[in-house]
């Protein structure tokens, strides 16, 4: 049936036929300028877009996300890439290995495997070995998305009218434009899923055996990146191409797996250096319960269980839609356009099955917890887009591009005043919020960009090539910010490493040259624009002896308004202290840290600020207690401000650790001596909120203390 509002004449001949063969007469004998010439009005018009949205993903790039996003799996790409660049398959673990650990890295022999597959770091690498810059690829892939946009939406419409539509709602939905700027997966993947799918209907139609090679090369590649969304996504067309391909089924089959055979190929190698087993991919290697279905659920070996269910599956998805009404360009309107282009039978079959696999692919994943950790858990979506829902885009803007022009075609026939009435009512409320959505999201990344560079001026301000350690949570550089990550060299003029304990002395003395720091950054660190901020750093020394003092400070309000009581717990090896603190008023302790283990005379009342009642000041509200832990044979000291609630639950408000090693006693003597790494006090601090309430320095050395080594 003829498309309402189409400008290409139907004839017996598929969709699409007549309108490829016209754009291009004579084309062999042309030059450049000719050839430009010979191109429709339309694929000019696609060409100029997708030079524009080039620059623009740079022009993000370097305004918006010059220190990465708060997607911190833009560090694992960027580090895959980097490393690629330098002729590596994996970035290199020198010991100890866990101190230099990257976000989501495996430790395994002598170097890290990252949790995704190489082809997509590969595209970033080819531009740093060409240019010394990610921003080629940038440009390249969404210019690419762009144009093969408008190239599958003439295949699928037969119109180039419709398919130009198609690309500029992609090109200025605000989800395509954040992530173009960004070193992930999502729109290369959009890319291949919109070629596999190109080259599959264009060979086919055409009887040509290289599109179809060049799908299956496509398909492979997607599907070794993301194999969920590509079965979700392409497998009702799957079922549609060989239900109605009868005689070319085999044929389409055979030249697919060639196509096929090379990232099948080298996804198997890859594995198999990565983990092993050719059959196993990098993504399981890290946790076993990062997977697909409801359950218990983690992200890493050290994360906390999370409990997913249907009702979680449902809410994610739920808000992943409502946020795509947004982030697309005309999200909702395109959403209308396309179901009211179906129930017209206004589609041909492959835009159909592409309609039915958008539908597949959101039900498919409530059943996956990554979506629900990113909506409900994390929260970046709200800033970065649905980013999961990017190949939801395909069928919405060709579905909806086509109910569009089909739609505004006939209300313009049956009433042309009112219907262009309605139509620029509907565009200026797509642009409204289309400019909504994108303003507040770069003003959002902004804000969280701008802490990311202060943060990084204060450490690029250290003198020398200063050692810093990281106290976060989890235990991996690069989160919750991209600004402390090493490179593939780990020779950059600051070195970070993992704040982990006694490899921390480890640490200290392979790099003797280098003062060494410790980076604390408060709770919730950049989690949204709105939360704190806060960064310090402190100078670090070794201290040694047989008993080394160090000085425990509380903040004052250190707890929420909430908090019917708080306490200290210091735990070392099996041994366990408990010592309750006043929640409001800033307490002092002093911990002798000796090589005989923790033990309650260890810890004393050094000063208390008088509560709010004026009452109680210089001891502390309760006796310290200890207790046997299952905690391990370390000997470092993990100390940790746990919070109770007016409702009886305990929480942990801050914690930090003490790196201690102990020595073998001397001869003729029991006392064993002890090395620790501690504070000699802040030396600067940057960001704004709430700070970390722990302050861990060194005391004055009394009776027993040792030497002190400044690093």
């Amino acid at each position: 049936m003829p498309q309402a509002g189409s400008d290409e004449p139907r004839a017996a001949t598929p969709p699409g036929l007549v309108t490829e063969r016209a754009a291009a007469p004579g084309r062999g004998g042309l030059g450049l300028r000719g050839r430009l010439a010979a191109m429709p009005g339309e694929a000019r018009y696609v060409a100029v877009l997708a030079v524009l949205a080039a620059a623009a993903a740079v022009l993000l790039r370097h305004t918006v996300f010059p220190m990465l996003s708060v997607n911190n799996d833009e560090g694992i790409y960027l580090l895959y890439a980097r490393t690629l660049a330098e002729g590596h398959l994996f970035p290199r673990a020198p010991q100890p290995a866990q101190s230099y650990v990257p976000w989501l890295g495996v430790v395994v022999d002598d170097h890290y495997v990252l949790k995704y597959t190489p082809f997509v770091p590969a595209i970033f690498a080819l531009a740093l070995l060409a240019c010394g810059t990610v921003d080629p690829a940038l440009a390249v892939v969404v210019g690419a998305a762009v144009a093969v946009t408008y190239h599958l939406g003439v295949e699928l419409s037969g119109s180039r009218r419709v398919a130009a539509l198609s690309a500029t709602l992609l090109a200025l939905s605000p989800l395509v434009l954040v992530q173009s700027a960004m070193v992930l997966s999502y729109l290369p993947v959009l890319v291949l899923l919109q070629g596999c799918v190109l080259g599959v209907l264009r060979g086919r139609r055409r009887a040509r055996v290289r599109p179809v090679v060049f799908a299956g090369l496509a398909l492979g590649v997607a599907a070794a990146v993301r194999p969920y969304d590509v079965v979700l996504l392409l497998a009702p067309l799957a079922v549609w191409l060989v239900v109605t391909s009868p005689g070319r089924r085999w044929w389409l089959l055979r030249w697919l797996a060639c196509g096929l055979a090379v990232p099948i190929i080298i996804t198997l190698l890859t594995n198999l250096a990565a983990t092993g087993s050719a059959l196993r991919l990098p993504f399981a290697l890290l946790e076993p319960d990062d997977r697909l279905g409801f359950g218990r659920r983690k992200l890493y070996p050290d994360d906390g269980w999370h409990h997913f269910g249907l009702g979680d599956g449902l809410r994610s998805v739920g808000d992943h839609l409502w946020l795509l009404g947004g982030w697309a360009c005309g999200g909702v309107v395109l959403a209308v356009a396309a179901i009211t282009a179906a129930a017209r039978r206004r589609l041909t079959g492959p835009a159909a099955m592409l309609g039915l696999g958008g539908l597949v692919f959101l039900l498919g994943y409530i059943g996956f917890w990554g979506a629900w950790n990113a909506a409900e858990l994390w929260g970046g979506i709200r800033y970065v887009g649905p980013f999961y829902l990017v190949p939801v885009l395909i069928p919405l803007v060709h579905l909806g591009g086509s109910g569009c022009v089909s739609g505004g075609a006939a209300l313009l026939a049956w009433r042309r005043r009112v219907g262009l009435g309605l139509l620029g009512s509907v565009v200026a409320a797509v642009v409204g919020l289309t400019s909504v959505i994108l303003t507040g999201a770069v003003r959002d990344n902004l804000a969280l960009t701008g802490n990311d560079q202060a943060l990084s001026a204060m450490l690029n301000r250290l003198p020398g090539r200063p050692l810093v350690f990281v106290a976060a949570s989890p235990k991996y550089l690069g989160h919750p910010t991209p600004v402390v990550a090493n490179g593939p060299d780990l020779d950059g003029r600051v070195l970070y490493a993992v704040a982990r304990g006694v490899d921390d002395l480890t640490v200290l003395a392979d790099h003797p040259d280098r003062p060494a720091y410790l980076l604390r950054l408060a709770q919730a660190y950049d989690r949204s624009p709105r939360s704190p901020s806060t960064a310090r750093v402190e100078r670090l020394a070794s201290r040694s002896g047989d008993q080394v003092p160090v000085t425990i400070t509380v903040g004052a309000n250190a707890t929420s308004a909430r908090t019917r009581s708080a306490r200290l717990v210091l735990t070392a090896g099996t041994r366990s202290l408990s010592v309750p603190v006043d929640p409001w008023a800033a307490t002092t302790l002093t911990l002798r840290v000796d090589g005989n283990g923790l033990d309650p005379a260890d810890v004393a009342v050094a000063a208390r600020a008088r509560s709010a009642t004026g009452a109680g000041a210089g001891r502390l509200p309760g006796r310290v207690t200890t207790r046997t832990v299952p905690a391990g044979r370390g000997t470092s000291v993990t100390v940790a401000l746990r919070a109770t609630d007016r409702g009886g639950h305990e929480s942990t408000v801050d914690q930090q650790i003490l790196p201690v090693l102990r020595g073998t006693a001397g001869r003729g003597t029991a006392v064993r001596p002890v090395a620790v790494l501690g504070s000699l006090g802040q030396a600067a601090e940057v960001g704004t909120g709430a700070r970390p309430p722990l302050r861990l320095t060194l005391a004055a050395a009394g009776r027993g203390g040792g030497a002190v080594s400044g690093r």
